[in-house]
């Protein structure tokens, strides 16, 4: 098989709902004749949503180029591990909140998906037997809310609100500020009838100014302004709200509670599309599958953000999995990169020009994006901006 050493991105927009018109379109470039929501761009192999490239002067999915020579496209490493690309590599653009949600770890992944498959009654929704741990750079102040507070946060948080139909439920947190007193709580605030929910949903957003700090209040007449008495409005009070500023990223552990509410990001994920939903949604919530699969334990503020390594002008962010790796380039002239594992660069922001020792040179703008074989080896970088770049 002949072969390029770069092979540029053709990418699949996911229109949904909550997705900015105009993000994706002034900022990286996507065409939107029809003035969608584009809320999503995938990158990746995927099967709902497949990249192409452009193979001896005509298209083909990068799942059929890969297919094709699995060991010099992935590198040997990531076929015995994988066998196929392990990670999807997203620009996220959300003009509204995504649901509160949690993806499965990869056991239950693959239970699940298995159930789909033999159609068995009442299988949760998988779309696939992969887990998603995930890793988001904030290209724009990106509002979000990651993980369970502290239980003397969550409980301090529903004692001010003070609704009748939780004040058991938050004596009990008291007396029991554990992860099983969390989920105990967590599943009587999801089940509160229609009425107590309107109740609770209307003071905080009518007295929450004076109960709670900016952050929760902002946020919650954010979510009650797009899901107008969804129970996940109730969601900053026991989840983590963070602004992620330009350059800041956090990761994901399968089994976190989160949502995004608003801003640009860059998404770097294993290959999955599993999700299970708490709120902020019209789509069903499963409480079951979805209390299996979620892990209650506080998260620390001081933990969310996670900071880079930086070495000669290019910033390697520790993840802890091993179905992708991040780091991000900015400025560097004729950087050395060495290519071990199949990668995919995403120009963030200025232009960026990648040459092999062959002589082989290719120009990439703001917005696209390229893939690396495995087999390229050695060759160099030029950058005026921000590159991201992805590998295993």
């Amino acid at each position: 098989m002949s072969q390029n050493h770069f092979y540029p991105l053709a990418n699949v927009v996911k229109n949904y709902p909550w997705g900015s018109h105009s993000s994706l379109n002034q900022r990286f470039h996507i065409v939107n004749p029809d003035d969608q929501p584009q809320a999503e761009l995938w990158m990746g192999v995927h099967p709902a949503g497949i990249s192409q490239v452009n193979y001896q002067g005509a298209p083909m999915a990068l799942s059929e180029l890969i297919a094709r020579d699995k060991n010099a496209m992935l590198g040997n490493s990531t076929v015995e591990r994988f066998g196929e690309l392990p990670y999807l590599l997203k620009i996220l653009a959300a003009k509204s909140a995504l649901s509160i949600q949690v993806h499965p770890q990869k056991a239950q992944a693959e239970k699940g998906f298995a159930s789909n498959e033999n159609s068995i009654s009442d299988a949760p929704d998988y779309n696939d037997a992969n887990h998603k741990p995930e890793l988001v750079y904030a290209i724009t102040p990106f509002i979000a809310m990651n993980g369970f507070r502290t239980m003397n946060s969550i409980v301090d948080n529903f004692k001010s609100l003070d609704i009748p139909a939780l004040n058991e439920a938050v004596d009990k947190l008291i007396l029991h500020p554990d992860n099983n007193g969390l989920k105990d709580f967590f599943v009587t605030l999801m089940q509160i009838s229609p009425a107590s929910k309107k109740q609770a949903i209307l003071r905080l957003v009518k007295d929450g100014a004076s109960l709670f700090d900016k952050s929760i209040v902002d946020i919650t007449q954010r979510l009650q302004q797009h899901y107008p008495n969804d129970i996940g409005v109730l969601a900053p009070l026991y989840l983590n709200c963070i602004t992620l500023q330009p350059g800041e990223a956090m990761f994901l552990y399968p089994g976190t509670l989160h949502a995004y509410v608003q801003g640009t990001a860059v998404e770097v994920m294993a290959s999955s599309d599993n999700v299970l939903r708490a709120g902020l949604t019209n789509k069903k919530i499963n409480l079951k599958e979805l209390i299996s699969c979620t892990r209650f334990e506080s998260t620390g503020n001081e933990t969310l953000l996670m900071s880079p390594k930086w070495q000669d002008g290019q910033g390697h962010y520790p993840v802890p999995v091993d179905d992708f790796q991040f780091s991000i380039f900015t400025t560097v002239d004729d950087y050395r990169v060495q290519t071990t594992s199949a990668e995919i660069l995403l120009v963030v922001d200025g232009n960026a020009t990648l040459q092999h020792f062959t002589g082989e040179k290719l120009r990439l703008k703001t917005g696209q994006s390229v893939f690396v074989p495995a087999s390229t080896n050695d060759w160099t970088l030029t950058t005026t901006g921000v590159v991201c770049r992805v590998f295993c």
